[in-house]
């Protein structure tokens, strides 16, 4: 331990329901895996032996000496930071914080201390507020990521001589946030700190002077970086393409360090160039001509690439490539709890027109003249027919609007012009791709670039074309039958699949929709015309209908209960509390009179049943983490987008993957269609 405690002496715990509180100090052993434990009493009064069965257990970095300390603590000792009236803190602290001593007291910081707090922003803090802790500095580091680790270490060791960047207040300075240099206007300096101003998000924060965060002292580093050699980026080395598409990159020999004391992601090249903002990294790779794209790596803090979902028990059924090597990656497999599989089906990676006469018009569409891989969207002429439809569409009116009222206050009203500032505005909303993430759903379509374009596979408009890069396990849930999940984290806006399957016209579709064994199951419409002008067209979009055939109803019932089914898709159970008889779900009233109401003339419908991927398996919920995009790629054919899925958000290994179906409450006069997803949010009914 980093400091001298008697028995009995007072102490500090942490427990996680009642946080930090008094207790007294035991003894300090080690266990069998060689970690240190503090054992505690609450009872003033105890005799306080080791042998005694009434004392708890802590971890070292969850105790703490109860007396504040003096004005004498070393360069790097772990301290407890409490909320305190006078503490004189350079900020506001209102609860408990760990952190490091980074500074000691001097009349330049008015005789306090500089912490360096564990997960939040730095600040000054008098003695009278810190106390203690019993963890040592080399037990904490052992806990953090290597780049966390050197940084500490160097900064203990070459203390007191440090980098700090020279500003005052007022002044303008580029700070980075989540991967990209944004504006900040300086308020305050004091001592070894500065409180910016964030324009962007209209927020203060509070910033070490030495931080690499701030764009000049980031940029004086980077002078020093030897001139990048080409390692592991030649065109004749093969990537393992069959793991976690971001743990490509760590294979190649670049490093990704999460640095909690800058706040950020820092990747090093295999020369060691250091890389912390998307936007440098993507020229980077392009300038170098480099095997990876930006697809690859993540900027996101909580993100873990490496952390991979492990079973917690044996599975009894595991197919380690469910697709049998029909995508680019494995596709796992598992059932936990018995040894069924899912109901055989043909797995595709394609859309396929059930007849000859659903053709998809591939000769209108037009490629762009790019060579730079479409990093300038408003030169690109894919791009531009994004934003084009996005300017067009009644969705973003306002947004629009506002553009060109921005417009008008400093350019003059010409067309040409105003258009490209359209493009421009657009593009730095990040409306549509950005670093190949899609943050946002593009209500009006996005295109992709396609085969008639002079980019390559590098280009920033390639997504979904790629299909199915993600890592996904198919596991049978304890209530929701067949759903799916990432064994790997995933950033917000990843790209996971897109819904594969036979195209049907309206009469095959609707004969589909009675027959028996077969249904709307796995129906999903591709109804983006619907949607381009809902004024004329009052119609929902309908998503799959997620029915499945076998189950109990009754001809009199007024209510339908929907739990998911072993295909991964919803079960109807219906009835009015009497005798129940077996029925066929496509034979019951209910879904007779959803399909009448639902069902628009000339909308084309994806029918996943006989034919069809890993969306297929894809469950309902009322939180969804994943969300629907139509993209156009070998085809400007409003009719046939492909239905593609991406992630709301950051999600973690093991999550299950779910999307909103959006049925409409009460479109079946005297049917009720009950939610099960089990959210938080759940709104209890379907329809």
């Amino acid at each position: 331990m980093p400091v001298a405690i008697d028995v009995g002496q007072r102490v500090l715990v942490y427990n996680p329901s009642h946080g930090w509180t008094l207790a007294y100090f035991v003894t300090a052993q080690q266990t069998n895996d060689n970690k240190l434990q503090i054992l505690t009493c609450r009872l003033s009064n105890c005799h306080h032996k080791a042998t005694s069965q009434d004392h708890y257990r802590y971890p070292p970095e969850r105790v703490a000496l109860n007396d504040t300390v003096a004005n004498n603590l070393n360069i790097g000792i772990r301290v407890l930071c409490m909320p305190s009236g006078d503490a004189d803190t350079s900020r506001y602290i209102d609860k408990p914080l760990r952190g490091i001593v980074a500074e000691q007291p001097s009349s330049i910081n008015n005789q306090r201390y500089l912490i360096f707090a564990d997960n939040d922003s730095p600040f000054y803090l008098r003695s009278i507020a810190i106390h203690l802790l019993l963890e040592s500095l080399s037990n904490y580091l052992s806990k953090v990521d290597l780049g966390t680790k050197h940084y500490i270490e160097n900064y203990v060791l070459t203390y007191p001589k440090r980098r700090l960047v020279n500003v005052s207040a007022k002044d303008h300075i580029n700070i980075e946030l989540n991967g990209q240099w944004v504006d900040a206007i300086i308020s305050k300096v004091e001592g070894s700190l500065i409180r910016v101003f964030i324009p962007f998000l209209n927020k203060h924060e509070w910033l070490y002077r030495g931080s690499l965060r701030l764009q000049p002292l980031f940029n004086s580093l980077s002078s020093y970086e030897p001139p990048c050699k080409r390692l592991a980026i030649e065109k004749d080395i093969k990537i393992d393409n069959k793991c976690h598409f971001l743990l490509i990159p760590l294979n190649q020999g670049w490093k990704r360090q999460i640095r909690n004391d800058l706040g950020t992601i820092v990747y090093i090249s295999p020369c060691g160039q250091m890389f912390t903002d998307a936007d440098r990294l993507q020229s980077h790779l392009f300038q170098m001509n480099s095997i990876l794209n930006i697809r690859q790596f993540s900027f996101d803090m909580n993100c873990r690439v490496t952390q991979k979902f492990i079973l917690s028990k044996p599975s009894l059924i595991q197919i380690d490539d469910y697709s049998s090597e029909r995508e680019k990656v494995p596709l796992m497999l598992v059932n936990e709890l018995d040894s069924t599989l899912p109901k055989t089906f043909e797995y595709i990676t394609d859309r396929i027109p059930l007849t000859a006469d659903i053709t998809i018009d591939t000769s209108t569409i037009q490629g762009c003249s790019c060579t730079d891989g479409c990093l300038d969207p408003t030169k690109c002429a894919c791009w531009k027919r994004t934003y084009d439809a996005l300017i067009e569409s009644h969705y973003y009116e306002d947004v629009i609007a506002e553009l060109k009222e921005l417009f008008e206050e400093e350019e003059d009203d010409n067309p040409e012009r105003m258009r490209l500032y359209l493009y421009e505005a657009l593009s730095k909303r990040n409306y549509g791709y950005k670093h190949g993430r899609l943050l946002e759903k593009i209500h009006s379509g996005i295109y992709e670039c396609n085969g008639k374009c002079q980019c390559d596979s590098e280009c920033t408009n390639r997504c979904v074309q790629f299909g199915l890069n993600t890592l996904l396990q198919i596991y049978h849930t304890a209530e929701k039958g067949w759903g799916v999940r990432t064994l790997y984290d995933l950033p917000a806006g990843t790209f996971l699949s897109f819904y594969a399957g036979e195209i049907l016209n309206d009469e095959d579709a609707n004969r589909r929709g009675v027959q028996k064994n077969m249904g709307d199951v796995y129906f999903t419409a591709l109804d983006f015309v619907a949607s381009l002008n809902p004024s004329t067209s009052p119609r929902k979009p309908r998503p799959i209908m997620n029915m499945n055939n076998g189950n109990h109803a009754n001809h009199t019932n007024v209510s339908v209960d929907v739990q998911q089914n072993g295909n991964g898709h919803g079960v109807v159970h219906v009835g009015d509390g009497n005798d129940e008889e077996d029925l066929p779900i496509e034979k019951t009233r209910a879904f007779l009179e959803y399909q009448q109401a639902n069902y628009d003339p000339g909308i084309y419908v994806m029918d996943a049943h006989l034919k069809g991927n890993v969306t297929r398996f894809y469950n309902h919920s009322c939180s969804p983490n994943v969300f629907v995009q139509n993209v156009f790629i070998e085809s400007w054919d409003v009719r046939f987008p492909w239905v593609a899925f991406f992630t709301t958000s950051h999600i973690k290994a093991g999550t299950e993957l779910v999307w909103d179906y959006s049925y409409e409450v009460d479109t079946v006069e005297n049917r009720v269609l009950h939610c099960r997803c089990g959210s938080d949010e759940c709104r209890h009914r379907l329809l």
